[in-house]
């Protein structure tokens, strides 16, 4: 689904990426782990094609994304960190004005909207304006605007630190789901605890399979699936039960230099 040869993004001569090269298949993820300034944000900005990358290409679909921006834009969706502007609009409105957006039929938009509402669980906020709402009820807006055009590529910054701990449960087998669904995931996010939800531990619908990607220094200090480390560690430590902190002494000694 997700195919970025020799990536590389350079801004104001300073070198961010260099020559990054990764696959993500249908219903698999990958939790882009690393300090701040490593660049995970920028990095979704150009999966998302919102940056140009300095060299090399990013294939969605099959598709090479900044040749044919048209064709590859309706299979992203991302969901920034932050929720910014329409304070002033109510939640329905600003549904209504992205269904607009999307180019969803006019006979279907009303029931579109309203079914992400209710999977979303945000019913009792349908007529409230966005200026008022909790970081964590934009949020689940955020998600509920993406998936109103069903995207193939869900691009995901820090997606469940302004949620309560009941919100991270929900969104994590929300993610579990869409995983399910075949859509392919890219989660950004600095939280080490965040990264072993986000693969699977623990869950009942994630795939343990999912990728993890630490970024240091421009480059891929680690890409491998959470089993493939938990594996490689018991084999280097001989033992058949991880510690507790394993991921944190990995992250520690990956990201020396």
């Amino acid at each position: 689904m997700l195919d970025v040869q020799n990536l590389s993004k350079s801004i104001d001569k300073k070198p961010f990426f260099s020559e990054l090269t990764f696959q993500v298949a249908a219903g698999e993820s990958l939790i882009l782990l690393g300090r701040n300034g490593a660049g995970k944000t920028l990095l979704l900005n150009i999966l998302a094609t919102l940056v140009e990358p300095t060299s090399g290409t990013v294939s969605i679909a099959g598709t090479d994304a900044f040749s044919n921006l048209k064709q590859v834009r309706p299979h992203i969706g991302y969901v920034p960190v932050a929720f910014e502007g329409y304070p002033e609009l109510s939640v329905f409105d600003y549904l209504k004005f992205f269904a607009n957006a999307y180019k969803l039929e006019k006979q279907e938009r009303t029931a579109a909207i309203d079914a992400v509402i209710e999977l979303m669980d945000i019913q009792h906020l349908r007529d409230n304006k966005i200026g008022v709402l909790s970081t964590g009820e934009r949020q689940r807006l955020l998600f509920a605007k993406t998936f109103l055009h069903e995207p193939d590529l869900w691009l995901l910054d820090e997606p469940l630190t302004p949620l309560d701990p009941r919100g991270q449960i929900e969104m994590i087998e929300l993610f579990g789901e869409l995983q399910a669904m075949g859509k392919t995931l890219v989660i950004a996010t600095n939280r080490l605890e965040d990264v072993l939800k986000l693969c699977g531990i623990g869950s009942e619908t994630l795939s343990k399979t999912n990728l993890i990607g630490i970024l240091n220094a421009g480059r891929f200090a680690v890409l491998r699936t959470i089993n493939q480390l938990q594996q490689e560690i018991k084999e280097k430590d001989n033992t058949e039960n991880l510690k507790p902190n394993w991921l944190a002494e990995l992250y520690l000694e990956v990201t020396k230099s």
